[in-house]
Parts: C-alpha cells; structure tokens; sequence
C-alpha cells in the first residue's frame, strides 16, 4: 500500500515558488481531482459494508395515529332515531421483525461489501500511484527542460565568445572573412536553440504546476537534483524476483482480486436468496376508537391492545424462473472478472519487464554520457587554444562546440531518465511511496 509517512507536513504551500521534488509530489496527491475521487469512492463502500452489516440486527417499525371524528346517523323507520357522535381517537402500533437465519445470504451480503471495500481501497492506492508516478514524469521532463535552458545559454555564451574571437582574427587579417560568417551562423543557432529550449521549458512547468491543482501560469522554480548521485544498481535483481514482488502488491491486481471476490460473493448471495428465511416476528397494537353496538346506537369508548409473537418461516416457492437467470447472469460476471485478472496479471508483467529494461539502460548511459561529456569538453577546450594560436580552422571549433552541447544535453537528460525510470520500476512493482523520491530504490 503507499506509505507517505515522509511527507511529515503534508500538503505544501500553493503560493511557494520553489519547490523540490518532494513538494511537488505531496502538492500533487493532496490536490488531484482523481485522489479525492478515489477516497469518495472508498468512504461510499465502507457505508455499504455498514448496510450490510445491518441486515443482521433486528428492525422495529412504529405508526402512530390521531383522528378526530365526526358522524350522524338518521333513521327513518317507524321509529324514527338521530345519533351523532364526535369523538377522538387514536391507534399505535410496534412491530419488530428479526431474520433468525436465511441460509447465507445475510453472511454472502457482507462478503460482497467487504470486497468491495478492499476493491475500492486498492482503487485508491493505484490512483496515488499513478498521479506519484504521473507528476514525477512530468516533473524530470521540467527539469530536463530547465536544466537544457540552462545549458543552451551557456552554449550561446560560448558561441558568442568564439564569435568575437573570429571576428578579431578577421580583423587583424590573421583569418578568413568565412570564419567569421560560420562563427556567427553558430551563434545564431545557438539563440535559436535557447528560445526553443525557453518555450519547452515553460511548457513543462505549467504542466508540472497543473498537477500541482495550480494554474499554469503560476510562478514555479524546480529545486534540487543539481548533485545527483551515481546510479544504483542493486536493483539489478532478478526478474522472476521483480515479478513475483508485483504479483503481491501491485494495486490493480489486488483490485482485480477483490473484484473477483465480489463477483463470487454475489453469485453467493443471490443463490442464498432464493432460499428459505426464518425470522422472530413480534406485534404489539393499541386502537380506543368508539364503536357501536348496532344501527342507531350511540357510540361507546372503546380500547383495544393487541399482542403476538411468532416465528415465520417465508420460503420462495415459485418467482417465474427469475433466479435461475439471475444466477447465470452472476456466473458469468465471474467468469468476466477472471479475465479482468488474469489480463492484469499481463499487462503488470509486461510493464515490469519493459521499466525493468528501461532502466537497466538508463544505468548504463548515464555513466557512457558522463565520459562522453567529459571528452567533449576537453575537446571543445583544446579546440579553442589550438585556434587562438593559429594552428586550426573555426570549423574545428564549432564542431566541437557542438558535440559538447549534445553531450550536455545527453548527461541531463540520461541522469533525468534514470531518475524516472527507478520511479516508473517502483509503480510497475506496486511499491510506489515518496521513499522512492530517495536515490536507492
């Protein structure tokens, strides 16, 4: 189940700016439309645990009455007679009804609720995972994109400086007219790609600040992430081991189970139905309404209390086959949620499987980016010195300023991958918790 035990001050400020991964994450479970609906939808089914729950305590019904009541009465016979009456009355009645046994329909309502229930529950922990798992998608894919605005405005710094140095070797005739011409194209691509990256960048934290429960215009700076750590790999476990871990805790295929469960206790209960029921039936009235003797007597106060107890026995005898079909129609609703499962069952395996290999790669390229990166620089700055003394072309150096601005850009988005894939691992497992934001898995 998802354990937020660290989010020690739950839900963050909506007015702060800078936040960190964890802020984000917490914002974005307390304030998800889909999180809230998902606890209605678990408080709905525990009042329907409580209904069927009830159904073993005893019900008691009352009625009370008070009437005023007026009458005349003629007669005209050879004695000839008027009787009026104006009275007041009134009739109560109790009566208490206890279903002493039914057969296991009672017991069979219970088990469905609580399915249910637990359907609901696991319900509620895969809308946290998916909004968990959602947000930190989308929160990398900011970071790639602020971390990219970053490095694209350092790579334009760059062009500019190369720029400058080819244009004071065209001026000093030490350099062709061209070195100047292919120094400025690079500059100029070089703003190209920092507005592009600037508008990506913006893009991604309104979606960030969208499921934050914020509009996207709202103001957001990301925090953080700035020393990552070196890729684990004591995740590298077996996939039998990841697969069997999923199979127990991945919430979908708990809600599938407790479906499963509930279709079966529903097979039960309409089976049960059809059944006999003994119940403890009890009466207790009270009437003082006047009555009359005969035609043209005067009424006269009259009381009358009534009591009984019995044990009643109702046994459906014939409901036009209408069980019978009911009972198929649950039959086949089992049937139906064996599939839901076992169809969970594969798309789980197939999404450890597929998160598994993602990051094993994601491991492997955030150390081959850190080297490629590395070599680029000390390329981009040997290029620089060997072109300030004369020894090589501007082609050299632009070359090689492109190749470290896309092993900059590599490195970011290989540590950014990596982050999400360890996140995406944890959802497909089942064991999703904001533990996981924590650079072991």
């Amino acid at each position: 189940m998802f354990d937020s035990s660290p989010a020690v001050g739950g839900c963050v400020d909506n007015s702060q700016v800078d936040l960190a991964l964890l802020d984000i994450v917490s914002s974005a479970l307390c304030h998800n439309p889909k999180t809230r609906e998902a606890w209605a939808n678990v408080k709905v089914q525990t009042a329907q645990v409580g209904v069927a729950k009830a159904a073993y305590l005893p019900t008691l019904n009352g009625t009370l009455q008070e009437a005023k009541d007026s009458s005349t009465s003629h007669g005209t016979s050879a004695d000839p007679f008027v009787v009026q009456s104006d009275s007041r009355y009134q009739n109560a009645a109790l009566t208490l009804n206890w279903v002493l046994y039914d057969f296991g329909a009672r017991s069979a309502s219970v088990d469905y609720a609580q399915s249910k229930l637990a359907s609901a529950l696991a319900g509620q922990d895969s809308a946290l995972q998916t909004v968990f798992a959602s947000t930190v998608k989308d929160y990398y894919a900011a970071f790639v994109a602020q971390k990219n605005r970053q490095a694209t405005q350092h790579i334009e710094a760059d062009a500019k400086q190369v720029l400058d140095a080819a244009t004071l070797r065209v001026r000093h005739g030490v350099a062709a007219v061209s070195d100047q011409l292919q120094a400025q194209t690079s500059y100029f691509q070089a703003t190209f790609n920092r507005n592009k990256a600037e508008g990506d960048w913006k893009t991604a934290l309104g979606q960030v600040a969208i499921d934050m429960g914020r509009r996207p215009n709202m103001p957001l700076h990301l925090l953080g992430e700035d020393d990552v750590a070196p890729p684990d790999t004591r995740f590298e476990q077996s996939v039998e081991e990841l697969l069997q871990t999923a199979q127990q805790r991945h919430p979908s295929l708990i809600a599938a189970r407790a479906e499963l469960a509930a279709a079966q206790a529903n097979e039960d209960m309409i089976s049960a139905q059809g059944r006999p029921t003994i119940s403890f039936v009890g009466k207790y009235s009270y009437d003082n309404q006047p009555q009359s003797s005969g035609v043209g007597q005067q009424f006269l106060g009259e009381t009358v209390r009534d009591r009984s107890v019995a044990i009643q026995v109702s046994v459906p005898l014939f409901e036009g086959f209408t069980r019978t079909y009911q009972v198929r129609g649950a039959q086949a609703q089992v049937e139906g949620k064996e599939a839901s499962l076992n169809d969970a069952e594969l798309q789980v395996a197939s999404s450890v499987w597929s998160d598994y290999q993602t990051l094993k790669v994601g491991t492997q390229n955030v150390r081959t980016s850190q080297e490629i990166l590395d070599s680029a620089d000390q390329a981009f700055d040997a290029a620089q010195a060997r072109y300030a003394k004369g020894v090589t072309g501007i082609l050299e150096v632009i070359t090689t300023q492109t190749a470290l601005a896309n092993a900059e850009q590599q490195q970011i988005s290989a540590l950014a991958g990596w982050q999400n894939a360890r996140i995406q691992l944890a959802s497909s497992l089942g064991s999703l918790d904001l533990r996981s934001l924590y650079p072991t898995l």
